[in-house]
């Protein structure tokens, strides 16, 4: 607990990630992003909907089969990581969220305490009020930083950010998110601290904070 203290001792702005961090993975969530592979594919092999449902389905299996990336590259799509995030991003996801009242009332009460709380996303504008309003937070972040303004995995989103408060330092930011490369080496290398959240096994090997769920971060920092 006390190198959590020390690393949290200097934070006056806190970022967040929209996507499976301010609300976690569901089943319908895997739908709607499977969905949005469909169409992919489809495009991709000039056929319909319904053949590139099962051509999916017969590489995936409902997860005990392929990884959804491993299908999309096996299927012939180039870029398949870039493809399945873009699916997170741009599929109809608001759809299927709802407010959490306790994750809502631990935001509130951090902008009580810390200069600002922003939002630093890689969906787009619409796709990211859409997502905010389901999820009761659309009045909540001081700032919001989406796609259409700054890349994340250039480091231009977090960049953006930075500038926004000319005189604070960058380890006087901390950063939330749930992937590894986007959400955390890639502020890292601009002086950021981190927090990742959804962690299912802790990696040693990672300099940021680490949580099972939101929660039990937001409650450290409410």
């Amino acid at each position: 607990m006390s190198t959590e203290s020390n690393y949290l001792a200097d934070i006056r702005i806190i970022g967040f990630d929209l996507d499976q961090t301010l609300y976690p993975k569901s089943p319908l969530i895997d739908e709607k992003i499977q969905e949005y592979l469909y169409q992919k594919i489809a495009e991709h092999k000039n056929v319909s909907l319904g053949e590139a449902e099962k051509l999916f389905k017969e590489r995936y299996r409902d997860g005990v089969g392929m990884s959804g990336r491993k299908t999309i590259e096996d299927l012939g799509l180039s870029d398949a990581s870039s493809i399945v995030q873009e699916a997170l991003e741009r599929a109809d996801i608001a759809s299927t969220l709802e407010p959490d009242r306790e994750i809502n009332r631990l935001l509130a009460d951090m902008r009580a305490r810390y200069e600002g709380v922003d939002l630093i996303t890689g969906s787009d504008g619409y796709q990211t009020k859409k997502k905010l309003q389901a999820l009761g937070l659309n009045e909540m972040f001081s700032h919001i930083i989406t796609e259409d303004q700054g890349t994340k995995s250039n480091g231009e989103g977090y960049q953006l950010w930075l500038s926004l408060y000319p005189n604070l330092k960058p380890n006087q930011f901390l950063y939330v998110g749930d992937r590894v490369q986007i959400d955390h080496e890639v502020p890292s290398s601009l002086g950021i601290r981190t927090a990742l959240v959804y962690v299912k096994e802790i990696n040693l090997d990672l300099l940021c904070l680490q949580y099972a769920s939101l929660k039990d971060l937001l409650a450290v920092l409410s």
